[in-house]
């Protein structure tokens, strides 16, 4: 099926140690076009080390990072960001005391290259405000722009952190455990909200809760003692008795 997938994100043969633990063993995997794949895994399976080389915040020992067939392992995160690989739900700091779209369109003037008025408001900027706006939207907080951030539910700031992954023209998301601490009616609307950006963006997830991974995933590729044992559709992924030993379960 590997051979079918127009690679977007590419990983081959990463490696990291932290003296003598084996964090990443040899890890490879491919995230197509349009693809959302789910990374799983018990605990400390590596799945956090393994997203923050991908991302930039931690270099690999060995291996290579690919996007678009460009070589990034050796890029800074913000230089990936530019580039198009943005992480969500460690990305950003959000600033309490400005309002949602504040929050978002400091964002876009961060990654933007332009040269910004100092005597200029702002707020008032379209190339800074309807990017935020529509970032917002795509995450269901259009009636929310103008709120303070410390006036947001838990679930409403993780929807905003994707926002702000949004608004900077990524190509490809790294969804770190977006449903943590959120409860069932929040992680029913975030599932709801990823399931209508499939298609837009190559998407690696992270996630613990079962139910929503087989519900959103094209694939599923599961990483033990840092090392991916088996990548498959989720039914494959059910069905595999490695996985189901390792991780899943047998009841």
């Amino acid at each position: 099926m590997t051979d079918m997938i127009t690679p977007k994100l590419e990983i081959r043969n990463l490696n990291k140690a932290f003296g003598a633990l084996i964090a990443t063993n040899n890890a490879s995997l491919v995230v197509g076009q349009g693809e959302l794949h789910a990374l799983i895994g018990p605990n400390g399976a590596g799945k956090t080390t393994l997203i923050s080389q991908i991302s930039g915040e931690l270099m690999p020992d060995s291996g290579t990072v690919l996007l678009d067939g460009r070589d990034i392992t050796r890029l800074p995160a913000y230089r990936r960001a530019e580039v198009g690989l943005a992480r969500s739900f460690q990305i950003s700091q959000l600033y309490n005391e400005f309002t949602a779209e504040d929050n978002v369109a400091m964002a876009v003037q961060a990654q933007s290259s332009k040269r910004y008025n100092l005597w200029r408001n702002a707020r008032k900027d379209p190339e800074l405000r309807e990017p935020a706006k529509l970032a917002l939207a795509k995450v269901g907080l259009s009636d929310r722009g103008n709120e303070k951030v410390a006036s947001l539910a838990h679930g409403e700031k993780r929807q905003l952190e994707l926002a702000i992954a949004l608004s900077l023209n990524a190509s490809v998301l790294l969804l770190d455990e977006p449903m943590a601490g959120l409860g069932a009616e929040e992680s029913m609307l975030m599932k709801d909200i990823l399931q209508g950006l499939k298609g837009q963006y190559a998407m690696l997830l992270v996630e613990h809760d079962m139910d929503i991974v087989f519900a959103l995933a094209d694939r599923v590729t599961v990483l033990v003692y840092g090392k991916p044992i088996f990548t498959g559709v989720p039914d494959e992924v059910r069905e595999h008795s490695a996985v189901r030993e390792a991780y899943l379960g047998e009841g």
